[in-house]
């Protein structure tokens, strides 16, 4: 069924603004724990309708195809307001989107793989749980509007947990234990062996119940990996996205609008060459684009949909296609696709590492940032190593790592090439960071 069959039947009940989203898909999930292997497959066709008139709108989804004539709810909600069709900038759909989907063999071998090479890295300790899902899906988009779109996804997830060797009695004889949650295209881009290696790190500095005393509550150089960088970088989403983000930041930037170091350059990009969400067009079929937050430490511009620009700071044009639908179930919400930090391809994580005279590299969070932009504080739970004259040291496995947030966005000295991104509200993305001036404390 095309959704401009749905458009005109709901034109004919009184319904003179509607939005029709049919979608198919399919997805392999593969799990092995230890107590075995299971493999499910799916396949889904799914719709959803967003419709109204002068007196009110409804939103309606479900399975299968969608019943033109209804009955649809009455239309209570509020008033409809959808997009005008545009046109964005010419995009040429990845060759990987038809790319199969991964097969039972290959799927379950690259998860034993992580496992093997996980007893190698770090000897005694083993995968508890691995779960891979690799998925295709399709949507059509049409609406009152002229909005006539075709939107195809290509998603990989990986969530794997893993138990280290277990641990001297005189600190408890329970393993340390790790996880790790990733997202790429298809799941032929995760690597076994550095998967392995990030784990057994991770399972290294959480077998650890010490504490760096000399570290703690003193002005330090701090390195922060590409995970631990993410996190707090999507703490800090109420600075950058939404209309309320410039209002937010004021009291952060000085009278230039510098909210940050000038090594900082922010940016938001859903059409993103390999990101996981690459799409020419968002879920209400608005065309996506680069847009810069921030440009070498200088506040430019809110992450905006269309339908949020006015008196929110944004200059005519400037607003993006940003609206995100969480599955065929949710209405579509504003909010980031690929939001990163500009890695600088000239800065090694190896020559950051060396210029930390005194201080931590922390390779992880080991939860959310707690943010308080009110109050200029934020607070991250955080695992690594201590760090003199450019070595690693001792392990640092429970800590939280704090500061001012103008601090931390002014404080940094460093920005690597080593850009990772992380499935967290969208797609975060952050090169290894050297920040100067926060602290450390025990948890």
């Amino acid at each position: 069924m095309a959704p401009e069959e749905v458009l005109r039947a709901l034109a004919r009940q009184g319904l003179d603004g509607a939005e029709v989203f049919l979608k198919h898909g399919r997805s392999r999930r593969l799990e092995l724990t230890v107590g075995g292997e299971a493999a499910v497959w799916s396949e889904e066709r799914a719709w959803a309708v967003r419709a109204g008139n002068r007196r009110g709108s409804f939103f309606a989804a479900g399975t299968g195809e969608p019943p033109p004539e209804g009955p649809w709810p009455p239309p209570l909600g509020p008033l409809l307001v959808l997009p005008e069709a545009s046109a964005g900038a010419p995009w040429s759909e990845p060759g990987d989107f038809d790319a199969p989907l991964i097969g039972e063999s290959e799927g379950f071998g690259l998860l034993r793989t992580i496992g093997r090479e996980l007893a190698v890295e770090l000897p005694g300790a083993r995968l508890l749980h691995a779960a891979l899902e690799d998925g295709w899906s399709e949507g059509d988009l049409a609406s009152s509007r002229g909005v006539r779109a075709r939107r195809r996804q290509r998603v990989a997830s990986l969530h794997v947990e893993a138990s280290g060797p277990a641990r001297p009695a005189r600190i408890g004889n329970a393993p340390a234990a790790a996880s790790l949650y990733l997202a790429a295209r298809e799941a032929r881009r995760f690597q076994a062996k550095a998967l392995a290696r990030h784990l057994a790190d991770r399972l290294s500095v959480n077998a650890s119940t010490t504490f760096p005393d000399e570290l703690a509550d003193r002005p330090l150089e701090v390195l922060l990996a590409p995970p631990a960088a993410a996190r707090l970088l999507a703490g800090l989403l109420p600075l950058l996205v939404g209309p309320r983000a410039a209002s937010r930041g004021a009291a952060l930037r000085d009278p230039r609008g510098r909210l940050a170091s000038d090594l900082l350059t922010v940016i938001d990009d859903g059409r993103l060459a390999g990101g996981v969400f690459e799409s020419p067009l968002d879920g209400e079929g608005v065309p996506s684009r680069e847009v810069v937050l921030v440009e070498d430490g200088i506040f430019r511009q809110p992450l905006l949909a269309w339908w949020q620009a006015d008196g929110a700071g944004a200059a005519a044009g400037e607003t993006s296609g940003c609206s995100r639908r969480a599955s065929w179930r949710d209405l579509p919400s504003p909010g980031p696709t690929h939001l990163y930090v500009q890695p600088d391809p000239r800065i090694s994580v190896a020559s950051l590492l060396g210029a930390v005279g005194r201080g931590a590299y922390l390779i992880d969070a080991t939860g959310g940032a707690l943010v308080d932009l009110e109050g200029d504080r934020f607070a991250l739970p955080v695992c690594g190593f201590t760090v003199r004259a450019g070595r690693a040291g001792a392990p640092i496995a429970s800590a939280w790592l704090r500061g001012g947030v103008g601090d931390l966005l002014r404080g940094i000295a460093g920005v690597g090439r080593d850009l990772t991104f992380h499935p967290l509200d969208g797609m975060i993305g952050s090169p290894t960071l050297l920040v100067t001036g926060l602290t450390l404390a025990r948890d």
